[in-house]
C-alpha cells in the first residue's frame, strides 16, 4: 500500500472518529429527579451542554443558524433532558397546539432513542413551544410509527432568548438490555420552521437512506435498577343511540342502549419484552370509516384504528424488513394478517324474513399480545384472540328466536426476526392459525373451519456500505371446511376456478382442503443518484388468507423494473427532483399476459417550497381473467392515463393542493378526476382541512349479471351481460382541529358522497378473448325478469329495444364524527365520540347536485352518542 493511500484512510479514519465523537452524548446520574417545568433551574444544566448540530435541510451538513444545547441526565426511574434553543428572533417562532400526534406545522424538538443499540430501531419523542406532543416507534432503519402512545412528562416554555424544553421518559417505556453501563443510540433534531431549517445531531446526507443507523451514542447510563413494568387500564363506557332508520323494527324502535367495562394490563417480562392483555375489550373505534362505492369484484380494504391493534403493529409487520424501496405496479401483496377480521361484523345469514337484530361488531371475550426484542437481536411477537358467538335475534309473525350468525373463534399468530451485523442481514417467520368451532353446523356453508398461514422472509445487504439489496419472502396457506364452502372459496373472486377455456385450474366440488404458496423476491440499488427496483412475485391458484388475512388475486405472476434518477442538491431554480420510469406485467399460471404496464413519473420542489408531480401509464392490449366473474376470459382494452399535481408551501397560514388526472381506453372508456385541498390554519388552535373531490367515467363494459342460457354456445352456455356505465361522483370531506391544550381537542370529521351511475346499451362478448360486443339494441335481444323464479333471462324479439334494468343508483351519504379529547393525566383519557350516519338513494340515474345535496343533508340520520373512560395505572 502506497503512503498516499495510506495518508487518505488516516485522514478518513480521523475525520470519522471526530464525527462519530461529536455525535455522543454523556448522561449524568442526579442525585434528585428534575421538576419537568420548562424552567432550567436544576445542577444538571452546571455540566457542560450538547451542542453540535448541522443542517439536513436546507444546507445539507452546514453548521445550524440557531444554537441549541441539550443535557442529559437519568436516575433509577428514568431519563431527563434538557433543552435550550436559542433563536435570534424569539417573536418568530412557530408556535401552535395540536392534540396528540398531530400535525404540528411549527417549530419543536426531536429525541430519537435507539434503546437497544442495534442501528435500526427505537423510539422517538418530539415536543413544541406550545408542549403539543408527538410519539412513535422506529423500524427499519427509519420506518416511522405514530400509533404507540408512551406514557412520559414534557414542559416547554418560551422567552426572550428562544424556547426551553424539559422531558422525563420513564425506563419503563423503553426497551432495553440492562447491563452495568449501558449505552443506547441517540439522535437529537430541532425544526425551525421559518427557515424550514431541520438541524441534526448527526450527519445525514442527502439521498443516503437510513436515520438510526447514524445516531450518536448515548453514554454514561450505568447501574440503573428500574422498577418493573406494570399498567392496569380499566374503562367504562355509555352510549345512545337515535335511529331512524330502524324505528319499524321491534327491537330497536329507533332506539339502542349500551354499557360496558373491562380493563386492559401491560405488563413488563424483564427489560426487553411486554405483555398486553385485555379482558372484555372496547374495541370500538373514535372515527367513522369514509363511505365508497364499490362495484369492482373485490372487497374494501379499510385501515386499522382501534388502539389495542395499531399499538405495536410494527412488531408484526412481515415482508417488509431491509430494503426501504419496495414499490407495487399493478400487484397487490397478500397479507398473512390483517387484524380488522378480529370483531368484525357476523358472517353468517340468518335464514328468515321477518325483523332482525344483528350485532353489528363480533364481542372479543379476550385477547392478548406479547412483543420485544431479545439480546442477539431477536424481535418475537404474538397475538391471541377469541371471539364470542354471536346470536341475531328474530321476529317472524310476533315469534321471536335466536339464530347463531358467527361461531366461536379463536385468533391465533406469532412472528420473528433475526437480525444480524446491525441489520445488514435478517431472516424471519410468521405462523397464523384460525379455528372455528360450530354450535349451528349450518354455518359450515358460510365458513371455514380452520385457516393456517406459514411463511419465512429475510433480506441481506451485500456490502458494508449496503448500496445493493435483495429481500424476500415465501409462504404457504391452507384451509378446511366443508365442501359447500370449499366451492365457494373457488368460485370467489380471488380465484374463479369456474372460468370456462383454461386448463390449469378447474373446481373440485367434493374439495374438503385448498393449499397454496406465495412468494416475492427484490432487488434494489439503494445509494446514489441512480437506483433500481425490480420484483419477481407469485401467488398459486389455490392460496388463500383471508380469514386472518387478505388477499385480493390469486393466480398471478408479477414482474417489475424501476429506474429512478435523483436530483438531491439544490440547482437555479429547484431544492430537489425525481424522475423514475417503470414497466411491469403480469402473467396467470396459464400463461396469458393479464396486465402489461408502462410508466414515467417526477417531481420537483421549487426553492419557494412549492411542488410539482406527474405521472403517466400506458399499456397494451391484454387479457382479462375476471372480467366476467367466473365467465371466460376476454380482452383488455389498451389505454393510457395522465396526472399532474401541485402543492403550496406548508409554512403558510393557507395551503393549497390539487390533483388533476384523465384517462382513455381504445374500447372507447375514459375517466376524469379533479381532487383539490385546502388547509386553513386559521390560528396556533385552530385549523380546517378542506377537500372536495369531482370523478367522471364512461365504462363501456361494466359488468352487469350473468344469465343461463344453452343457446349460447359461444360463451359457454352462459350470457354474461355488460352495459355502459356513466358514473359521477361527487365526495366533499371536511376535517377540523381545534385544541383548546395540548390535553384538550376536539376534532370534527363530516364527509358528503354522491354517487349516480346510469346503464345503457346493454351488451355482451361476441366470443372469448376479443373486445367484439353484441349489442341487445341492434340484436333484438331483450332482458326479462321472471318474478316466479326469481331470475333473470334473454329473448330474442322482432324489434330492437332499448334495454333499461333497475340497475341505475343515486347513492348518497352523510358520514361524521366529532371527538372530544381529554387527557386528565398520562395515560387516563375521557373521550365523548358523536357519530351520525345518513343515506338517501332517491332519483337512481339522475345527477343533479342542488337537489341530490338537498335530499343528502333533508335525509333522516341515524346518530350515536358514546362516552367512554380509561384511567391509567401503573409506574
Amino acid at each position: 500500500m502506497n503512503h498516499s493511500l495510506k495518508l487518505v484512510i488516516l485522514i478518513i479514519s480521523i475525520v470519522t472518529g471526530v464525527m462519530s465523537a461529536q455525535s455522543d452524548i454523556q448522561a449524568s446520574r442526579l442525585d434528585q429527579p428534575l421538576t419537568v417545568d420548562g424552567i432550567l433551574d436544576e445542577n444538571l444544566y452546571r455540566n457542560p451542554a450538547f451542542n453540535y448540530f448541522i443542517q439536513t435541510e436546507p444546507d445539507n451538513g452546514s453548521p445550524a443558524t440557531e444554537q441549541t444545547e441539550v443535557w442529559v441526565g437519568f436516575d433509577d426511574a428514568a431519563l431527563y433532558v434538557g433543552w435550550r434553543l436559542w433563536d435570534s428572533n424569539p417573536e418568530e417562532i412557530v408556535s401552535r397546539m395540536a392534540r396528540r400526534d398531530g400535525d404540528f406545522n411549527s417549530d419543536e424538538v426531536q429525541f430519537a432513542i435507539d434503546s437497544y443499540d442495534d442501528d435500526r430501531s427505537g423510539f422517538y419523542f418530539i415536543v413544541n413551544p406550545a408542549g403539543s406532543i408527538q410519539d412513535g416507534t422506529i423500524a427499519n432503519d427509519g420506518w416511522f410509527d405514530d400509533t404507540w402512545d408512551g406514557i412520559w412528562e414534557q414542559a416547554a416554555r418560551i422567552d426572550d432568548q428562544g424556547w426551553t424544553v424539559e422531558m422525563r421518559i420513564p425506563f419503563s417505556q423503553l426497551r432495553f438490555n440492562n447491563r452495568a453501563e449501558t449505552v443506547m443510540g441517540l439522535g437529537l433534531g430541532r425544526l425551525i420552521k421559518r427557515k424550514n431549517e431541520h438541524d441534526l445531531s448527526f450527519a445525514d446526507p442527502r439521498g443516503e437512506p437510513g436515520i438510526v443507523s447514524k445516531f450518536g451514542d448515548l453514554r454514561g447510563i450505568k447501574n440503573i435498577k428500574p422498577p418493573r413494568r406494570v399498567e392496569l387500564i380499566p374503562y367504562t363506557m355509555a352510549n345512545y343511540s337515535d335511529l331512524p332508520s330502524k324505528e319499524d323494527n321491534p327491537f330497536y324502535q329507533g332506539r339502542d342502549r349500551q354499557a360496558g367495562i373491562g380493563t386492559d394490563l401491560k405488563l413488563g417480562i424483564g427489560n426487553n419484552l411486554t405483555l398486553d392483555a385485555t379482558i372484555n375489550p372496547d374495541f370500538g373505534q373514535v372515527e367513522v370509516d369514509p363511505s365508497v362505492i364499490n362495484l369492482s369484484d373485490h372487497e374494501t380494504y379499510y385501515d386499522e384504528k382501534r388502539p389495542f391493534f395499531v399499538e405495536g403493529a410494527s412488531i408484526f409487520s412481515f415482508g417488509s424488513g431491509g430494503p426501504t424501496n419496495r414499490s407495487n405496479f399493478n400487484y397487490a401483496s397478500p397479507e398473512f394478517f390483517y387484524s380488522r377480521r378480529i370483531g368484525r361484523p357476523p358472517q353468517g345469514d340468518v335464514d328468515s324474513d321477518g325483523w332482525v337484530k344483528s350485532p353489528s361488531t363480533t364481542r372479543i371475550i379476550g385477547a392478548g399480545k406479547i412483543s420485544g426484542k431479545l439480546p442477539g437481536d431477536l424481535s418475537i411477537g404474538g397475538l391471541s384472540a377469541v371471539t364470542h358467538r354471536e346470536f341475531a335475534e328474530i321476529d317472524e309473525d310476533s315469534v321471536t328466536f335466536d339464530q347463531e350468525v358467527e361461531p366461536l373463534t379463536s385468533y391465533n399468530l406469532l412472528r420473528g426476526q433475526k437480525e444480524f451485523q446491525s441489520g445488514r442481514h435478517g431472516i424471519g417467520g410468521i405462523v397464523s392459525y384460525l379455528n372455528r368451532g360450530f354450535d349451528d353446523r349450518r354455518l359450515r356453508s358460510t365458513l371455514t373451519d380452520q385457516a393456517i398461514g406459514i411463511a419465512v422472509d429475510g433480506w441481506t445487504f451485500f456490502n458494508q456500505s449496503r448500496q445493493w439489496a435483495l429481500a424476500w419472502w415465501g409462504g404457504y396457506s391452507r384451509v378446511d371446511g366443508s365442501p359447500t364452502k370449499l366451492t365457494d372459496i373457488q368460485e370467489s373472486y380471488n380465484h374463479y376456478f369456474q372460468k370456462p377455456g383454461v386448463s390449469h385450474i378447474e373446481v373440485d366440488p367434493e374439495l374438503t382442503r385448498l393449499e397454496g404458496w406465495a412468494g416475492r423476491l427484490f432487488l434494489n440499488k439503494e445509494k446514489g443518484r441512480l437506483r433500481m427496483n425490480t420484483s419477481l412475485g407469485f401467488t398459486s391458484p389455490g392460496f388463500e388468507s383471508n380469514d386472518m388475512g387478505i388477499n385480493f388475486k390469486s393466480d398471478q405472476i408479477n414482474k417489475h423494473l424501476m429506474v429512478l434518477y435523483n436530483w438531491f442538491e439544490p440547482g437555479s431554480f429547484y431544492r430537489s427532483a425525481h424522475l423514475w420510469t417503470a414497466a411491469m406485467s403480469n402473467h396467470n399460471f396459464g400463461g396469458d399476459k393479464i396486465n402489461n404496464m408502462y410508466f414515467l413519473s417526477g417531481s420537483i420542489e421549487l426553492l419557494n417550497y412549492h411542488s410539482l408531480r406527474f405521472m403517466t401509464g400506458a399499456g397494451p392490449r391484454t387479457i382479462d381473467d375476471g372480467k366476467l366473474r367466473g365467465g371466460p376470459m376476454v380482452a383488455s382494452p389498451a389505454g393510457f392515463f395522465s396526472n399532474i399535481g401541485w402543492h403550496s408551501d406548508g409554512r403558510k397560514p393557507l395551503v393549497y393542493e390539487l390533483d388533476i388526472e384523465g384517462g382513455r381506453g381504445e374500447n372507447g372508456y375514459w375517466h376524469y378526476e379533479v381532487d383539490p385541498e385546502i388547509l386553513v390554519k386559521v390560528s396556533g388552535q385552530l385549523s380546517f382541512r378542506f377537500n372536495p373531490e369531482f370523478y367522471a367515467s364512461r365504462s363501456v363494459a361494466q359488468y352487469v349479471m350473468t344469465v343461463d342460457d344453452p343457446a349460447a354456445t359461444h360463451m359457454y352456455g352462459k350470457r354474461y351481460i355488460l352495459a355502459t356505465l356513466d358514473r359521477q361522483t361527487f365526495e366533499s370531506s371536511l376535517r377540523i382541529d381545534y385544541t383548546m391544550t395540548p390535553k384538550l381537542t376536539l376534532q370534527a370529521y363530516f364527509q358528503a358522497l354522491l354517487a349516480v351511475g346510469k346503464y345503457s346499451d346493454y351488451k355482451e362478448f361476441a366470443r372469448p378473448r376479443s373486445l367484439d360486443y353484441i349489442h341487445y339494441n341492434q340484436a333484438g335481444l331483450e332482458i326479462r325478469y321472471d318474478e316466479s323464479n326469481d331470475e333473470y333471462y334473454v329473448v330474442q324479439t322482432n324489434d330492437p329495444v332499448q334495454h333499461q334494468t333497475d340497475d341505475n343508483f343515486n347513492y348518497k351519504s352523510l358520514v361524521g364524527s366529532m371527538v372530544l379529547r381529554w387527557e386528565l393525566r398520562p395515560g387516563s383519557i375521557l373521550y365523548v365520540v358523536w357519530t351520525l350516519n345518513g343515506e338517501n338513494e332517491e332519483h337512481p340515474g339522475d345527477f343533479a347536485l342542488a337537489r341530490d345535496l338537498n335530499d343528502l343533508f333533508t335525509a333522516r340520520r341515524d346518530q350515536v352518542l358514546a362516552l367512554k373512560l380509561t384511567w391509567w395505572l401503573g409506574r
